[in-house]
């Protein structure tokens, strides 16, 4: 009898499993992150590292989409696993000139499928198969071999083996997106004609980098409104996920059909390169919040702070 209850068991948890999984490849595709980020602002920061960002709605940032689809060198994707290497996959790109990321020098990175840009070296550091996005930024990414410095320019499970897609890098010596900084060398990251997986609706997107004033660039042009009002990440943070700048993370209100956002390096802020002085409306005091460092000083202050205050009344 007791034989027969253990073949009974394993019956069971074989047919679990067969039944379990077409429900976890249905995960694919769907909305699993873990929180909602708040409305969308047309401003914010600093940072701890003191980056400031500024979308489309403000005069820090515009709206200029660069087609190098005919120019750029397209590139090969690597499969993370077992979906297609143009669904879930990363290239490794060597840019032609490094670009300041939260105090380091980054000259190689990995493009991924899913709309980020790791800032490690090699597909070994992180294999572009990250498809859920984390909220709120930073947060560690969950996906084996992951780094976490990151871009998002627009982070989700995207794909283009069923929408015929191309991923384009492209450097130039004078960038033909006009830096808010001024005339710059830059390199272009640009995915055309992708989609969500298992859709064959389609849009764009690029991240800009610029290499003398460490200006970032995100744009997406999506005139059918496809990404419109889904949840994605976009953001930035560092190479530890302990800092980071969200400019929205699974907020349905989404984005606009020609959206951009700049995030501005403090080296180029001190450079004077917003023009003029930076509006108080673009600091947001709950930034420190935002991630595990800032929130533990923040409580360790207050701690502080309630200690300070007893001693007081007891000296008194």
């Amino acid at each position: 009898m007791p034989s027969v209850s253990r073949s009974r068991r394993a019956l069971v948890a074989v047919c679990a499993a067969l039944l379990l999984a077409p429900a976890a490849l249905a995960e694919k595709g769907v909305d699993d992150s873990t929180g909602f980020s708040g409305p969308v602002r047309a401003s914010g920061g600093p940072d701890m590292f003191g980056y400031l960002f500024f979308d489309q709605d403000e005069a820090e940032c515009n709206f200029d989409f660069v087609d190098i689809s005919g120019t750029g060198t397209a590139l090969t994707y690597t499969a993370s696993g077992m979906f297609s290497a143009d669904d879930d996959g990363g290239a490794e790109v060597t840019l032609a000139a490094p670009i300041d990321f939260y105090g380091t020098a980054v000259t190689n990175v990995v493009v991924s499928t899913n709309g980020y840009v790791a800032m490690g070296a090699t597909l070994a550091t992180d294999s572009g198969g990250d498809f859920s996005n984390d909220c709120p930024i930073p947060a560690v990414p969950d996906n084996p071999p992951a780094f976490p410095g990151r871009l998002m320019p627009y982070h989700d499970d995207l794909a283009a083996d069923g929408t015929g897609g191309t991923t384009f890098v492209q450097y130039f010596a004078d960038c033909p997106r006009a830096g808010e900084a001024g005339s710059e060398d830059c390199t272009i990251i640009h995915w055309q004609d992708w989609g969500f997986f298992g859709e064959v609706d389609t849009f764009d997107l690029q991240a800009v980098l610029y290499h003398q004033s460490n200006l970032i660039v995100y744009q997406v042009d999506d005139p059918s409104g496809i990404a419109t009002g889904v949840s994605t990440a976009i953001g930035i943070q560092d190479q530890t996920a302990t800092d980071g700048l969200e400019y929205l993370c699974d907020n349905d209100g989404g984005i606009g059909a020609a959206a951009a956002v700049c995030y501005y390096n403090p080296s180029c802020i001190g450079l004077g390169c917003l023009g003029g002085d930076i509006p108080d409306s673009v600091y947001d005091p709950a930034i420190p919040t935002q991630s595990p460092v800032g929130l533990l000083l923040l409580v360790l202050g207050l701690v502080g702070a309630g200690a300070w205050v007893m001693a007081r009344r007891r000296s008194a």
